[in-house]
């Protein structure tokens, strides 16, 4: 593999390893942070709309106050000449037709006697039935909250009840019947819940189901109320049982969809509201974002491929170069020299190689007379260690000795001097090992013929290596 395509390589997988490393860190963060900031969103979302909801009710209770507050209706009450009493049902009637006219919001008005027994009932819808005997009545000095109805076609009916006093005795009792749009209205708006989000309230109705109030965004949306009803951890239980939560895992929907969601229980009503999206679409912006960290990976890949073909051009090629100049002359090429124009520092390298290559150059020259003046020479030229053996010796020895230049080298030199020379000569090895030069040493040496001749030895140390020069004294053998 060249240098340009380790360099390609490099810049792709340093760019791959910091993305890589990059979305280790920070996707589980982005990630906690979505989760974080959709379930704050929710959370936010069911408060605005719990107490909107506090708010709707609070204006029906003081609607149900006011008219209760009429002195004329708790008068005409405390005047009553018992049931039957003909004048004082058309009088209650009356006010409370006024009333009727008065409150827009007011379906349906039913006053009681102290007995509990209905006294007057007016509607503004025809087909409203009047309450039945016995309904319940405010037990404090507002108005309390009675029930609700929820209709096969239209709003939900929601009821409160007031008591009427005189001079502190209680009477009777109000019961107002409030349409109540402002729900549906609140269940409808589904800023931000996104495509699957929705608000949902549940009641229990006389049976102890729980319905929804509304109808629901997904599913038929003819159908006004929706029986819901789970198990003690279902979401519609949750809400109206439970404090206010926050929940993640393992919560569905009517639809058994698995959602995220805040739920709230409204204590003025006993009612629960849920605001909830489905997980899948709570959790699509951390995928999103993913998705776009693998493409940002690709694309940054892309364009590392680019820069490293445009920096292998630049500074790769060069260098390349150089690698094959370095091999022409490692091939015996000594005049091949690499192209040092460029002036930058590519170009400083390649001049200060050609400065190499033509001294290399010399030295193979130098060396190369040397080779010659070592190989013709006479004398007995060699390289030797202060460890007794021979390195590198000329042919002169075995045009002298006989012996070649193998066996000299796998022998210790001292096998070949002569018994009566071999202490002087180790000491003067030992000379050498320390440094002194030889100036001039004479010793016989061992032929392969088994004859001896003697030998004048000048050498010099240098790092443990002997540098030696012999010459043949007596060429003819020696006992």
């Amino acid at each position: 593999m060249d240098i340009r395509t380790k360099l390609i390589f490099a810049l792709v997988a340093v760019s791959l390893g910091s993305m890589f490393v990059l979305g280790a860190v920070v996707s589980p963060r982005v990630d906690g942070y979505i989760r974080e900031g959709t379930l704050s969103g929710l959370d936010q979302l069911a408060d605005a709309r719990a107490d909107a909801v506090h708010w709707i009710v609070s204006g029906w209770q003081e609607g149900t106050v006011l008219i209760a507050s009429r002195t004329q209706l708790r008068a005409s009450l405390a005047a009553s000449g018992g049931p039957g009493d003909a004048e004082t049902e058309a009088r209650v009637r009356g006010i409370l037709e006024d009333a009727l006219s008065a409150a827009r919001s007011v379906s349906r008005l039913d006053v009681y006697d102290a007995a509990g027994r209905l006294v007057a009932s007016v509607t503004r819808e025809p087909g409203l039935n009047p309450g039945p005997a016995g309904a319940p009545t405010s037990t404090t000095d507002g108005a309390a909250y009675v029930g609700v109805e929820v209709p096969e076609a239209g709003v939900p009916l929601v009821s409160f009840a007031a008591r009427l006093t005189v001079d502190g005795a209680t009477v009777g009792a109000l019961v107002a019947v409030f349409l109540a749009p402002e729900l549906w209205e609140l269940t409808e708006d589904h800023s931000s819940l996104g495509d699957t989000g929705e608000t949902l309230m549940f009641w229990r109705d006389q049976d102890g189901s729980v319905r929804t109030l509304h109808p629901t965004r997904h599913g038929d949306r003819s159908a006004t109320s929706l029986v819901v009803d789970g198990g003690p951890e279902s979401l519609a239980r949750r809400a109206l049982d439970g404090p206010s939560a926050l929940l993640t895992g393992g919560v569905f929907d009517y639809r058994g969809e698995e959602v995220w969601a805040a739920t709230r229980s409204l204590a003025d009503t006993g009612w629960g509201l849920v605001v909830k999206m489905d997980r899948d679409e709570a959790g699509q912006p951390a995928l999103e974002f993913q998705d776009w960290l693998f493409q940002t990976a690709l694309i940054l890949a892309a364009f590392t491929i680019v820069l490293g073909l445009v920096l292998a051009l630049r500074f790769a090629l060069p260098i390349h170069g150089l690698a094959e100049v370095a091999g022409r002359i490692g091939k015996g090429e000594m005049d091949a020299r690499a192209d040092g124009a460029r002036e930058d520092e590519v170009g400083l390298l390649a001049r200060t190689f050609n400065d190499m290559a033509d001294e290399l150059e010399q030295r193979m020259e130098q060396l190369h007379e040397f080779r010659k003046f070592f190989d013709v020479t006479i004398d007995l030229m060699c390289i030797a260690g202060t460890d007794g053996y021979f390195k590198l010796t000329n042919p002169a020895f075995e045009q002298e000795l006989g012996w070649t230049q193998d066996e000299l080298l796998a022998r210790p030199f001292y096998d070949l001097v002569h018994p009566e020379d071999l202490a002087a000569t180790e000491h003067e090895v030992a000379k050498l090992a320390d440094g002194i030069p030889t100036i001039s040493f004479e010793n016989r040496f061992l032929c392969k013929d088994g004859s001896y001749k003697l030998l004048r030895w000048t050498s010099y140390p240098e790092g443990g290596v002997l540098y030696a020069i012999a010459h043949v004294l007596d060429h003819s053998p020696a006992a």
